[in-house]
């Protein structure tokens, strides 16, 4: 299988979105990301994920030369209009007002619409805590889960992240999706023709089901039953209602290449901890040594930095099939 240094996997994704139709900040942005996705071995979306945004862009579900701009501001707040380009890229344009806001209020927010798939929310968090900020980050998607109680897909995935910057290199990052799964597991799952775990997902009639074909044709269920679907829900309204974007319910699906652009929405909250209390890092540090005393608990983000430690030195094994694939996609 061949081993790809990391800067080849960000050259490999550069080529290949320029070559679907990517102007050079969109292919620039999204390259960063699905690298350092690699890095930290979240494949399902990194190098697995990039066959849609190379669908995307030929489709013109994402304008590949959209120019995203920062279209209203506050001392605090920043609002960007992705033009319904890549979201990384539109982040990118708002980051460093984001960071001098936060710095200087407190506290700094930034909402993004006519936007796209978000992809690792942790590559937001973990950016803000290398410039010393705490952070939550929301992203709503095209409808893949069921409400509890509900029968029918209505959210997204809807992930949300928090991050905060630590007296090491890799920072806290906590990740997750709204949802009991990633849609991508279950996507992988009927392509290989194997079982869900229950709990997961139900039919088109809103049975239970671990044959994850049927879940595809039905809908997945939001983790924690009631609990899951409330932070669904706050997703949608943070990163839909509040963005003026589409909510999950009105988006066009992330996963096929009809309905035009999606136009889901992100918000940013980058919070500066020096602003409220003095000895931030070096409280939380003491926190983590009673929290992994004697025990196997591993702080959120420490996998992930591991990781990056292992295949920044080492390299990434990519299947030669993922790698015929990008490139048949992006001629």
């Amino acid at each position: 299988m061949p081993v790809l240094q990391l800067k080849a996997i960000e050259t490999l994704c550069f080529d290949a979105l320029s070559r679907a139709g990517a102007s050079f900040d969109q292919a620039s942005a999204v390259a960063l990301e699905l690298m350092d996705a690699e890095a930290e071995g979240i494949r399902n979306v990194g190098l697995g994920y990039i066959h849609l945004y190379l669908k995307h862009l030929k489709c013109g579900k994402i304008l590949g030369d959209a120019v995203p701009k920062i279209v209203r501001t506050s001392d605090a707040s920043t609002v960007i209009d992705a033009g319904f380009g890549f979201c990384h890229t539109a982040y990118l344009v708002g980051e460093a007002r984001l960071i001098t806001t936060a710095k200087a209020q407190g506290i700094g927010i930034m909402s993004i619409h006519r936007s796209s798939s978000a992809g690792v929310l942790g590559w937001f968090a973990r950016r803000l805590a290398q410039q010393g900020l705490v952070s939550l980050v929301f992203a709503n998607s095209s409808k893949a889960v069921a409400a509890h109680g509900g029968k029918v897909p209505f959210f997204g995935t809807n992930p949300f992240a928090f991050g905060s910057p630590r007296d090491q290199s890799e920072p806290v990052i906590f990740d997750m999706a709204t949802a009991s799964t990633a849609r991508v597991n279950i996507v992988r799952a009927a392509a290989e023709g194997a079982p869900l775990e229950a709990g997961h997902a139900i039919d088109e009639h809103g049975e239970p089901t671990i044959d994850a074909a049927a879940a595809l044709r039905g809908a997945q269920l939001p983790v924690g039953g009631p609990k899951g679907f409330g932070l669904g829900l706050m997703v949608d309204l943070l990163a839909g209602v509040l963005t003026g974007s589409n909510c999950s319910y009105e988006a066009s699906m992330f996963a096929n290449e009809e309905g035009g652009p999606p136009n889901v929405g992100q918000t940013i909250i980058a919070i500066d901890p020096g602003f409220f209390s003095t000895g931030y890092v070096p409280h939380l540090e003491s926190m983590l040594v009673a929290l992994t005393a004697d025990n196997t608990v591993r702080v959120p983000g420490q996998r992930r930095g591991d990781l990056r430690a292992k295949h920044t030195e080492f390299g990434v094994e990519v299947p030669q099939s993922l790698l015929d694939t990008i490139a048949e996609l992006s001629s």
